[in-house]
């Protein structure tokens, strides 16, 4: 249709008051709904204080009854017939359609031959989607008043809506008649038979429209010839849509409508940079618009010009009645400018709003997270409600940012409460159970885990959790069933594929098993430094020395700074008799290593190092020939 409803009418009905159910809006046509609008600009006042516009005349009856003697007080009647019109007025204006009508009813109660009231009885029938219920008040409101263009109009749409088109014709040629110069009923007349598919009989109507001199809007004949063409299939059509639309703007230049048609064709047509072009020099020359801000921004986002977009946004949203998405949208894009403080502030104004917001409120935390202010971070992470779609993301944000200040325990507590509060995230288990590992408390972490496994059995990431956890506690057969069902689960698993290989290494078990589970994470890693580590320590095991120190020493070169690495090639270096080479990784080994026990034992390997070598130097004896006589 060309009608395009307000969004309280009912769309079924509204969809079908004038044409094209594919496109249109007939900005400057009379519909239904238009009638009913202009109808309720009319101010209405207190009779029994001031006749100005007072409730027509004929609502005052001449008697009751067939008593002619016994007349009810005419100023009474008068003052309810204002009283209910203006309530019904102020119920339709708030939305409360069912109580409207029931308003107008009661006017009607004082003077059924009020036409003006049936004519708003039928908008606020279509506004509540009783189409037949509108059709016969429409019907009522005509036979009422004859002359009016309003009631002819609100009836001709909803006859086209019914696609009873040839009675629609009926009221339409009927109001030219009356008003030839109407401008209205032309339009909705060219609109029939286009929805009739009449689409050259229907621009050949327009064109005449358009160069009749009597005609007054010109530019719209042509808008809608360009409606007409540029919902028909092939190039020619389309062609043909942007000459219409071009002349509707040649007439009319600030015509809204014509320049969106025509952007949006050149949309359709992936002519974006034609749309960007057209709509940007509407607003430069005749905005800024609103309509046009909203066709606009969006295409500057997609040309990630963030700065043109962010100017659209702001034109939306200060002529806005919600302008909440739209400032969401404004931080999004300072956010994506690293524009952090503005953000912030623009995040802050949607927050005073809209408080409850839990998206709103992880997207300020996640700011404070990249500006590095992780208390206020932390703060807006932990009021993301539970029932969040983002809750998850937020605890592992709110609980990394705790570890990084030195917080582990406040971690732990933080993700503990968050495993009770949503029992179905089997990611928050994994979340509680790792915090438990860094903090060494195992025994905790491998009954969190198990519950978490009975629970989720097929969770693949719990189960590798739960395996990392038994081989902390030297439960290695544990460790290798647990792995062995992780790859069942997932056989691209990377780290499950290494740690069971890694686990086959340290038991002296399985080695040539070991190096197919760690050839198969390389070919999905090759360039990880830990699986290379593995694939070296099993080549070290099978007694592969020089393919060890190769593959080790490639692993190093990615991580120099991983104490495990420098350990493990320091003890093949050793074992190749590399004793300078592998006292020097020991050395960076200690140097990075973290646990403070285990950096011990490095370092004694240093120590024992240095002790061979003064042993060494001691079994030496010089030859005689060394020693001079005095």
């Amino acid at each position: 249709m060309l009608f395009r409803p307000n969004s309280k009418l009912s769309s079924s009905v509204g969809n079908a008051v004038c044409f094209f159910s594919l496109c249109l809006a007939l900005p400057a046509c009379v519909t239904p709904k238009d009638a009913a609008r202009e109808s309720e600009k009319s101010t209405y006042y207190e009779a029994s204080f001031d006749d100005h516009n007072r409730a027509p005349a004929s609502f005052v009856p001449s008697s009751i009854g067939g008593d002619k003697t016994q007349n009810l007080d005419p100023v009474y009647q008068r003052t309810q017939a204002d009283y209910y019109f203006s309530v019904a007025e102020a119920q339709s204006y708030d939305g409360d359609h069912q109580k409207a009508v029931e308003s107008f009813k009661m006017v009607l109660v004082y003077d059924q031959d009020a036409a003006q009231v049936h004519l708003r009885l039928s908008a606020e029938y279509l506004k509540l989607g009783l189409t037949n219920q509108a059709l016969e008040q429409a019907e009522v409101a005509v036979s009422k008043n004859p002359k009016s263009i309003d009631a002819k109009l609100m009836l001709g749409g909803l006859l086209s809506s019914m696609k009873a088109y040839e009675k629609a014709m009926i009221q339409y040629n009927e109001i030219l008649k009356q008003e030839p110069l109407n401008t209205e009923a032309p339009l909705y007349i060219g609109a029939v038979l286009a929805e009739q598919k009449q689409y050259d009989k229907a621009v050949k109507y327009f064109e005449s429209l358009a160069k009749n001199e009597n005609y007054q809007t010109p530019h719209l004949a042509y808008y809608y010839i360009a409606k007409i063409r540029s919902s028909q299939d092939g190039k020619q059509f389309q062609k043909a849509a942007e000459v219409a639309y071009k002349k509707a703007l040649e007439i009319k230049p600030e015509h809204v409508e014509s320049t969106l048609g025509l952007g949006d064709l050149y949309n359709k047509l992936n002519m974006e940079a034609k749309a960007i072009q057209l709509y940007s020099h509407f607003q430069k020359e005749h905005g800024p618009s609103v309509r046009i801000a909203e066709a606009l921004a969006p295409l500057y986002l997609e040309q990630e010009q963030y700065e043109l977009a962010y100017e659209q946004f702001a034109v939306i949203e200060q002529n806005s009645d919600d302008s909440l998405n739209i400032k969401v949208k404004m931080a999004l894009i300072l956010i994506e400018q690293k524009k952090y403080a503005p953000a912030i502030t623009k995040l802050n104004e949607v927050l005073a709003q809209a408080p409850d917001s839990d998206k709103i409120r992880f997207y300020l935390a996640a700011v404070y997270e990249e500006i590095k202010q992780n208390t206020k971070a932390i703060e807006n992470f932990q009021r993301v409600p539970a029932e969040s779609q983002f809750f998850t993301e937020a605890v592992v944000h709110g609980a990394h940012l705790m570890r990084q200040n030195k917080d582990l325990d406040g971690a732990v507590k933080y993700a503990k409460k968050a495993t009770e509060a949503r029992k179905d995230i089997p990611q928050l288990i994994a979340v509680y159970s790792s915090l438990l590992d860094e903090k060494g408390d195992y025994k905790t972490a491998l009954e969190v885990l198990n519950k978490g496994v009975g629970k989720f059995p097929d969770h693949v990431q719990l189960r590798f959790f739960l395996g990392t956890i038994q081989d902390r506690l030297g439960q290695k057969e544990a460790v290798v069933q647990n792995m062995k069902r992780v790859i069942e689960l997932d056989p691209n698993h990377v780290q499950g594929l290494n740690y069971l290989a890694y686990t086959y290494s340290e038991m002296g078990a399985s080695l040539e098993e070991a190096e197919k589970l760690v050839r198969r994470a390389l070919e999905i890693e090759p360039k990880d430094a830990f699986i290379m580590d593995t694939y070296g320590w099993i080549l070290f095991k099978k007694g592969k020395t020089q393919d060890a120190i190769r593959v080790l020493e490639a692993a190093y070169r990615i991580q120099p700074t991983e104490a495990v690495i420098a350990e493990h090639l320091g003890d093949v270096y050793f074992k190749a008799q590399m004793v300078d080479r592998a006292k020097t990784m020991y050395e960076r080994a200690a140097e990075f290593e973290s646990d403070e026990k285990h950096a011990r034992d490095i370092r004694s390997k240093i120590t024992g190092i240095q002790e061979q070598d003064l042993k060494r130097k001691k079994d030496v004896r010089l030859p005689a020939s060394a020693t001079s006589a005095d």
